[in-house]
Parts: structure tokens; sequence; C-alpha cells
């Protein structure tokens, strides 16, 4: 049995554009909406043989800086998953995009 490890964030760390693009652009890893966000796949992006192309699709693919800080940084910890949900917390290691944030929340400052 395989056990593999993923990453939570929040939502704030998208922008409007990205999910405009995690909905319905064709993009270099696979993406599942649920309720409160969206799963996209970050194994390609783990050290190996496939990260530096898969690099080099994710930044031709339109998605912000802060979407891809984060899903770098989820390959970097060795992550197959990265999940955006609603509910979770803000990582202090990444840009805030502001996506269903308020203006109280994005003029705080980060944990």
């Amino acid at each position: 049995m395989a056990i593999y490890a993923f990453m939570d964030i929040s939502t704030g760390h998208l922008t409007a554009e990205d999910v405009a693009l995690l909905d319905g652009a064709e993009l270099p890893f696979d993406v599942m909406r649920y309720d409160y966000g969206w799963v996209v796949s970050t194994a390609k992006l783990i050290a190996g043989p496939l990260r530096d192309g898969s690099v080099r699709d994710l930044n031709g693919s339109g998605l912000s800086p802060q979407f891809i800080a984060a899903a770098e940084l989820a390959g970097e910890r060795n992550c197959w998953l990265l999940r955006f949900d609603a509910d979770a917390d803000l990582d202090p290691d990444l840009p805030v995009g502001g996506y269903g944030m308020d203006a109280d929340e994005l003029a705080a400052p980060s944990p």
C-alpha cells in the first residue's frame, strides 16, 4: 500500500483568472472541482525526469504567479496533490491571489 502526501491551502492563494482557467481551460495537469475548491495534480512537479518540462508547461498555462508558486512548492514538498480549499488557511510561505477574500482579509497581516 502506498501513501502519498498532499498540500492543503486556502483558495485565497488563487486569483479570479486562475479560477476561470481551473474551471474550463485545457491545462497541463489534472484538475478536480469540488464544493469547496479544487484539487490539482502536482505529481509531475516532484523532483524527477518530468519536472523541468512540467515547470515549462505550467509557466505557459496562463495561470498566475501565485498559482505557480503554490504548485511548485507542493512539488518541492513531494506532494502529489495540491488542494485549494475555501476553509483552509493561507500558507505564509506563499503569495496571496485574493480569490474569495474580502478587503479586511486582504489587509490583515499574514499569520
